[in-house]
C-alpha cells in the first residue's frame, strides 16, 4: 500500500462564508508573519511603516523587483484596520471626549487664572496679585520685536495628522486664552458646529460673522509685547523742529486707505498714517493673499488684548454685552475671552498703541438699511405728516465702551508700575550696596504730576454716563468712595412732586408730549431729566491691590467681602487724580485767576495738573462745537506745558521725553465726533502729533442716505454756491450775495412769511446789522433771547405782522423751536447737522390756511440755501457725497432738487 496522502485543508464553502472566514484567519496560502504584522502600519495605499529597519529594507526591495504578490483582496480590513464606518463612530466618540476634557481643562483653568497670567503677562495684566519682581523695569519685553514674533506665530505651528480640537465656542474672537496651547492656530471643532453657526447667525445678517474655512489667527498670551511699554519706554526725539512737525517724522505725511469691506459698511472709509499704517501693511504682506479683511483686522487686534487688565476682561463680555452679534453673546459665565464688534476691532488696533484717533461717525438716526440686527422701524410724525423710517443702532456705546476700557487699563497698568517700583526703590534702600548698582533710568515711570488722562464733555449728564460705564468694567473690584455725592450732582435730575396730583399729571402729559416732538437726541441732551449743566470739573483717582477688608466708604456699609480690589476716589484733588473729567468751559474757568495781584498781573492760568498728560479724550465733539469750541483750542493749548512750580516733583522718577518737553509728542489724542467739520479737523491736526501715528475713519454719504430724502413737503429747492478764495471770505461772500441778490427780492415782491436759517452767530449778527440798515421789519429768534421775546415774535411772524424771521442754528439746536408761519426758506448757511435741514424745510406751511390770508398761497413755496466750496462737508450730509463733489467742482452756481 502506498502511503496516505496528507489531507489538505479546505476552506469553507460558499462565497461569504470564505469572505469571513478570510476575516479571522490565514488558510490556502503561506503568509509571513512579521509583513503581516507590519501591515497594520499602513501609509498610503500600498506603503508600510515599521520601526524595523530591516523590515523597511525588505519592503524597498520588494517593491522595487515587482515580484511580491498582493496577499488577497480583503487584506486591508483583515489587516487590523477598521471600515470607514467603524472609523467615522470612533472619531465621533473621540471628538465628543475630547470637547468634555477640553472643557473641564477650561474650568479649571480659571481657577488658575491669576498665576497664568502673570506668568504669560509678566506681571502686567492682573490687577488682584502683585507684579512679578523679577520682570525688568522700564525696558522692554523680551520678545523683541512684538510685530516680528507675531508674524511668525501668524499661520500656527505646522499641520500633522494629528489634528487638535478647540473647545466648542459661538465666539471667533477669543483673544486671552486660558491655556497657551489651546489657541495655536487649530481649525474648527468640526464642520456641524460652524453650519450650525452659519444658520444662527443668517437670521442677524450681520457683516461681522462670515463661514469661510480660513483659520482664524490665535496668539498665545504673552507673545506680543505691551503697547504701553512699547510706547512710554521709547527715548525722546534726537531732531526737534518745533514749527514743523513733518521735518522731525516725515513718515506721518504719508497716509493710505486701508480695506474694511466685509467687516464695516461699504461707505465707511478708514485711513492709517504713521507707525501703525506701517505695521498694518507688514501684517497684510505677511498674510495670505486670500485673507479677508475680517481676518485681517482680527489678527491686528489680537496681540493688544492680551494686555488687558484681568479685572476688565472679566467684565467686558457683560458690559459690552449690546453691541455684540448674537452668537457672541452666548457664553460662558466663566469665560473671560474678550470679544469685539466690526467696528470696535476696526479701532482698537490703534487705540491700544496710543496713536491719535479721529471718529468722525459716531452714529445718529439716519434712514438707511445695512443689517436686520442693526435696525429699528418707527413711525415718525413731521408736521401733517407721517412716514416710516429706518434707524440705524447708535454706535456711540460700542466707542463709549472701548474707550473706557481703554482708560482704565492705562491708569491701572501705570499704577501698578509706580507701586511695582516704589517698593523695589524701598527695598534697595536698605542694601546701599545693591541700590548703588541700580540705573536711574529704570525708575522713570511718571510725569511731573500724577493726573494722565483728561476727558472732556459737554454736559454733567454725558460725564456721568461715561463714570458709570467706567465703575461697571470693575464690577465688583470697584471700591468708591463719594458716590452718593456724584449721583447728587452728576446724575438724573428727578421731578418734584406736587400737591395736586390731577393738575400733576395734566403737566406731565403736556411736557411729555412737547418733548417727544424734540426728539430721542435731544432729550438724551437736554431732556427733563437730563443734567445738561455745561460748567463742571471733577478728579478721580485709582488705587488697585486695595484690601477690601480694610477699606470703608465714608456714608456706605464696610466693605466685608474678601480679595483685592480697584480704589476708585471721586471729586479728588486734581494734583492728585488720575483722571480729569471736566467740560471746556469749566476747566477753563477752574484754571483762571480773575483777581489782579500787586503788580498788575491778571488771568493767570495755573495749569500745572496738565502737564503730564497723557491721553486726552474729547468726546461729543459735535455738541461741544455748538457750545463754543475757542474754550477746547484752548484747554488743549495748555496741555503739556512746562510746570511752574517745582517743589514737589521727583525728577528721578520724570521720564525723559517731558524732561525734554515733549510730552506732546507722546500725548494720545482721540477725538470723536457724529460728523466731520473743518473746525475739529483743524483742531485734530495742530494738536495730533503722537509718534504712534494716526487713524481716521469717517463715513461717506450715499444718495438714498442724503437728508434731502427726509423732506416730505413738495417745494422746489435750490442751492446757489457763493464763490469765494479763502475760508476767511466765506461769510462776507454769502452776505455780499444777499444783500445784492436775495433782500433786494424779497423787499419789492414784500414777500411774507419768509424764514431766514443762519448757523452761526456771527453771521446773525451781519445779517441784522444789514436788515437794520435797509429799514426792513423783521423778528428775530435767537439762543439768547428772553422767552417772551421769542414767544411774542413767533407771533407775530405767525399772523403776518412781521414778514421777516431771522432763526439761528444754535437756538435750533438748543431748544428746537417748531416754527409756524413759514412759507419761505432761506438757508444763508448750510446747517452742521444733517438732520436739520429735513426738519426745517418740512416746517413750511405749517400752521397757514388759505382762509387767513388773502395772498398766503399767491405765491408758491420756495427753499433756497446758500454755500460755498468750503461747506463741502456740510453738503455732503445733505445732498450725498457724489451730488456734492459735482456741486463744488461743476461748471454751473445753482442746483435745484425737487421733492
Amino acid at each position: 500500500m502506498g502511503a496516505k496522502k496528507p489531507k489538505v485543508k479546505k476552506g469553507p464553502k460558499g462565497k461569504k462564508a470564505r469572505a469571513k472566514a478570510k476575516l479571522e484567519q490565514v488558510w490556502g496560502e503561506h503568509v509571513d508573519e512579521e509583513a503581516r504584522q507590519a501591515s497594520k502600519f499602513r501609509k498610503g495605499k500600498s506603503k508600510f511603516e515599521t520601526n524595523n529597519a530591516t523590515q523597511q529594507q525588505q519592503q524597498q526591495q520588494q517593491h522595487r523587483n515587482k515580484k511580491e504578490k498582493e496577499v488577497d483582496p480583503l487584506s486591508r480590513n483583515r489587516r487590523g484596520l477598521k471600515t470607514s464606518f467603524e472609523s467615522f463612530l470612533e472619531r465621533k466618540d473621540n471628538l465628543s471626549k475630547n470637547e468634555q476634557e477640553q472643557k473641564h481643562q477650561r474650568q479649571f483653568a480659571h481657577q488658575k487664572n491669576h498665576k497664568r497670567y502673570n506668568t504669560a503677562n509678566d506681571g502686567s495684566s492682573d490687577d488682584n496679585d502683585d507684579e512679578s519682581e523679577d520682570e525688568e523695569m522700564g525696558g522692554v519685553a523680551s520678545n523683541g520685536g512684538s510685530l516680528s514674533y507675531l508674524l511668525k506665530r501668524i499661520n500656527g505651528p505646522k499641520k500633522s495628522s494629528s489634528r487638535k480640537f478647540a473647545p466648542e465656542s459661538d465666539d471667533d474672537d477669543s483673544i486671552v486664552s486660558n491655556d497657551a496651547d489651546s489657541n495655536d492656530g487649530t481649525e474648527s471643532v468640526s464642520s456641524t458646529s460652524s453650519h450650525s453657526q452659519q444658520s444662527h447667525s443668517d437670521n442677524d445678517d450681520n457683516m461681522d460673522m462670515d463661514d469661510d474655512d480660513e483659520e482664524d489667527v490665535n496668539l498665545p498670551k504673552g507673545t506680543v509685547e505691551d503697547p504701553y511699554e512699547a510706547h512710554f519706554s521709547k527715548k525722546p526725539l534726537t531732531q526737534l523742529d518745533s514749527t514743523d512737525n513733518t521735518n522731525l517724522m516725515p513718515h506721518l505725511a504719508k497716509s493710505s486707505k486701508v480695506d474694511t469691506s466685509s467687516l464695516l459698511s461699504s461707505s465707511m472709509q478708514v485711513h492709517l498714517s504713521g507707525p501703525i499704517l506701517d505695521s498694518w501693511e507688514t501684517l497684510t504682506s505677511a498674510l495670505p493673499d486670500k485673507t479677508k479683511p475680517r481676518r485681517m483686522w482680527r489678527a491686528f487686534a489680537r496681540g493688544p488684548q492680551q494686555h488687558t487688565r484681568q479685572v476688565l476682561s472679566r467684565n467686558w463680555n457683560s458690559v459690552n454685552r449690546s453691541a455684540l452679534t448674537r452668537s457672541q453673546r452666548e457664553i460662558n459665565e466663566n469665560d473671560n475671552d474678550i470679544r469685539l464688534s466690526a467696528l470696535q476691532q476696526v479701532l482698537y488696533p490703534a487705540i491700544s498703541n496710543y496713536a491719535d484717533v479721529l471718529i468722525s461717525m459716531e452714529s445718529r438716526q439716519v434712514s438707511v438699511l445695512i443689517s436686520f440686527s442693526h435696525v429699528y422701524i418707527y413711525i415718525v410724525a413731521m408736521g401733517s405728516h407721517q412716514f416710516i423710517a429706518l434707524y440705524i443702532k447708535q454706535n456711540r456705546n460700542e466707542i463709549n465702551n472701548l474707550l473706557s476700557m481703554h482708560v482704565l487699563n492705562h491708569v491701572l497698568t501705570s499704577r501698578s508700575r509706580v507701586q511695582k517700583h516704589n517698593r523695589r526703590i524701598k527695598q534697595l534702600a536698605e542694601v546701599e550696596d545693591e541700590a548703588a548698582d541700580e540705573e536711574d533710568e529704570q525708575w522713570r515711570d511718571q510725569g511731573y504730576t500724577r493726573p494722565k488722562v483728561l476727558l472732556l464733555f459737554p454736559t454733567r449728564g454725558t460725564c456721568w454716563a461715561f463714570v458709570k460705564k467706567m465703575i461697571e468694567l470693575l464690577g465688583d473690584s470697584a471700591i468708591l468712595e463719594m458716590e452718593d455725592r456724584f449721583e447728587a450732582e452728576y446724575g438724573p435730575i428727578k421731578r418734584e412732586k406736587g400737591s395736586d396730583e390731577e393738575e400733576e399729571e395734566e403737566e406731565k402729559a403736556r411736557v411729555d408730549a412737547i418733548m417727544k416732538q424734540k426728539g430721542r437726541e435731544w432729550n438724551e441732551l437736554f431732556g427733563e431729566e437730563a443734567n445738561d449743566d455745561d460748567d463742571f470739573k471733577i478728579g478721580i483717582s485709582l488705587t488697585p491691590n486695595v484690601d477690601k477688608k480694610k477699606v470703608k466708604a465714608k456714608k456706605g456699609p464696610s466693605v466685608t467681602s474678601s480679595g483685592s480690589g480697584v480704589k476708585l476716589r471721586l471729586f479728588a484733588d486734581y494734583f492728585h487724580s488720575d483722571i480729569i473729567l471736566a467740560s471746556p468751559i469749566g476747566l477753563k474757568m477752574s484754571t483762571t485767576n480773575e483777581e489782579s495781584d500787586d503788580e498788575g498781573e491778571g488771568d493767570t492760568a495755573d495749569v500745572d495738573f496738565l502737564s503730564s498728560i497723557e491721553m486726552c479724550i474729547v468726546a461729543r465733539s459735535d455738541v461741544l462745537m455748538m457750545q463754543n469750541w475757542d474754550h477746547v483750542n484752548s484747554v488743549l493749548d495748555s496741555l503739556n506745558q512746562q510746570p511752574k512750580n517745582v517743589s514737589d516733583i521727583d525728577f528721578s522718577r520724570v521720564r525723559n521725553y517731558f524732561l525734554e518737553g515733549q510730552g506732546k509728542y507722546w500725548r494720545q489724542m482721540i477725538v470723536v465726533s457724529a460728523f466731520t467739520d473743518p473746525y475739529v479737523l483743524s483742531t485734530f491736526r495742530r494738536h495730533a502729533k503722537n509718534i504712534e501715528g494716526q487713524l481716521r475713519i469717517r463715513k461717506k454719504v450715499s444718495t438714498d442716505n442724503a437728508s434731502i430724502c427726509d423732506v416730505m413737503v413738495r417745494v422746489k429747492q435750490v442751492f446757489q454756491r457763493v464763490t469765494c478764495s479763502t475760508v476767511s471770505e466765506a461769510g462776507s461772500a454769502r452776505l455780499r450775495f444777499f444783500s445784492e441778490h436775495v433782500l433786494p427780492k424779497l423787499q419789492r415782491l414784500q414777500q411774507k412769511h419768509t424764514l431766514i436759517y443762519i448757523p452761526s452767530y456771527f453771521d446773525f449778527v451781519a445779517v441784522r446789522n444789514l436788515l437794520l440798515k435797509r429799514e426792513a421789519k423783521f423778528v428775530s429768534v435767537t439762543e439768547y433771547a428772553r422767552v417772551s421775546e421769542v414767544s411774542r415774535g413767533r407771533a407775530r411772524f405767525l399772523q403776518g405782522l412781521k414778514p421777516i424771521m431771522l432763526y439761528t442754528g444754535r437756538a435750533h439746536f438748543f431748544l428746537r423751536h417748531k416754527i409756524k408761519g413759514a412759507r419761505h426758506l432761506i438757508f444763508f448757511g448750510l446747517p452742521e447737522y444733517d438732520e436739520f435741514y429735513p426738519s426745517v424745510v418740512n416746517m413750511l406751511n405749517e400752521g397757514l390756511t388759505s382762509e387767513d390770508e388773502d395772498d398766503v398761497s399767491r405765491l408758491p413755496m420756495s427753499s433756497l440755501s446758500l454755500f460755498t466750496k468750503f461747506d463741502a462737508h456740510q453738503l455732503e450730509r445733505i445732498v450725498g457725497t457724489s451730488h456734492a463733489e459735482r456741486m463744488i467742482k461743476g461748471d454751473k452756481s445753482s442746483y435745484v432738487f425737487a421733492s
